[in-house]
């Protein structure tokens, strides 16, 4: 039973239509401190988080009290009299607030690290229930009878190395069995390109092989003078590589290509009048292509080498990787 010392003034209650992100009204009379205002955007990633619109206001003008009852919420964070009692509750029962049983209740805010740590974990733990929900999307996706008949082919071509990341590499993260990968320095260059300007397709890509176990072998192929830029790219995403029984390299030039799920093939075109070198990429679905290039993977994965100082001969100019 509500007791009516509890209930906010109703002639203090925000105006019906009134706008409910405006600016906090100003806090001259909130215990002498003269609080001039909230600049709402600031507060954005509460909702993010998973809080309601009543929910962030509260949670704000409480942080401004430190304490409060019901009245104070609903006048200094302009959330409706009927609101009230239900967002506090949520909070309450989210450890986002400590509530007072008292006549009234009294809400007490959480010291601003707690808060913090507290949000995070529930971000993070709607971002792990999200991840999940997409996982069953993905397996229901690919239970739907959409497969090309038998020896049908289809290409879909990418230009420029951004597009050839972002529209092709990227779909290493969805494999769900196995992608065996070759690649030259020149990949190895714009995949750190990318990551510089926001886009880390290797941390995309090790996200989902963390999540869903699939495997993932890589042999990278350089030349004389690339041994040290290898090594700056080992130590710099060192977290974000398969595992070293998953990694080998060669000195061998060859044509850099992924193989996903032995179904799809991404092919890297180059040019050396092409900007950074990559004209394009090419993503086929060819089952004939796939069997193929997964042969010539293992053929060069068994004289590979697992260790970068036990490579002793290099590639003339001119040579390729078979």
């Amino acid at each position: 039973m509500r007791v009516k010392s509890e209930v906010p003034d109703e002639r203090r209650a925000p105006r019906r239509g009134a706008s409910t992100d405006s600016p906090m009204p100003a806090y001259g009379a909130v215990h002498g401190h003269g609080v001039a205002g909230v600049a709402w955007s600031e507060f954005a990633l509460l909702e993010e988080a998973g809080l309601g619109r009543y929910e962030k206001r509260a949670l704000v003008a409480l942080a401004v009290h430190g304490v409060a009852d019901a009245a104070t919420l609903c006048r200094d964070g302009d959330v409706p009299t009927s609101k009230i009692y239900a967002a506090m509750e949520r909070l309450g029962r989210d450890g986002l607030v400590d509530i007072r049983r008292s006549r009234p209740l009294l809400y007490q805010a959480l010291p601003s690290e707690l808060l913090v740590d507290r949000l995070a974990a529930q971000v993070r733990d709607r971002a792990e229930q999200a991840v999940r929900r997409i996982d069953g999307l993905r397996e229901a996706l690919a239970r739907l009878p959409h497969r090309l008949p038998g020896g049908e082919r289809r290409a879909d071509v990418a230009l420029g190395s951004e597009s050839h990341v972002k529209r092709h590499v990227s779909r290493l993260a969805g494999a769900r069995r196995r992608v065996l990968s070759y690649l030259e320095p020149g990949d190895l260059r714009v995949f750190a390109q990318m990551r510089e300007s926001g886009f880390d397709v290797l941390r995309l890509i090790a996200g989902s092989r963390r999540r869903s176990g699939f495997e993932h072998r890589l042999i990278i192929g350089f030349g004389r003078r690339d041994g040290a830029a290898i090594r700056q790219f080992l130590r710099t995403f060192a977290d974000l590589l398969p595992e070293p029984a998953a990694l080998r390299y060669c000195a061998e030039i060859g044509h850099p290509f992924h193989l996903i799920d032995e179904e799809e093939v991404v092919l890297a075109v180059d040019h050396p009048f092409a900007g950074d070198g990559r004209l394009a990429s090419l993503l086929v679905h060819d089952q004939g292509l796939a069997d193929e290039l997964a042969g010539g993977f293992e053929t060069l994965w068994a004289r590979a080498l697992p260790d970068l100082g036990q490579i002793r001969a290099w590639p003339t100019s001119g040579s390729r990787a078979d």
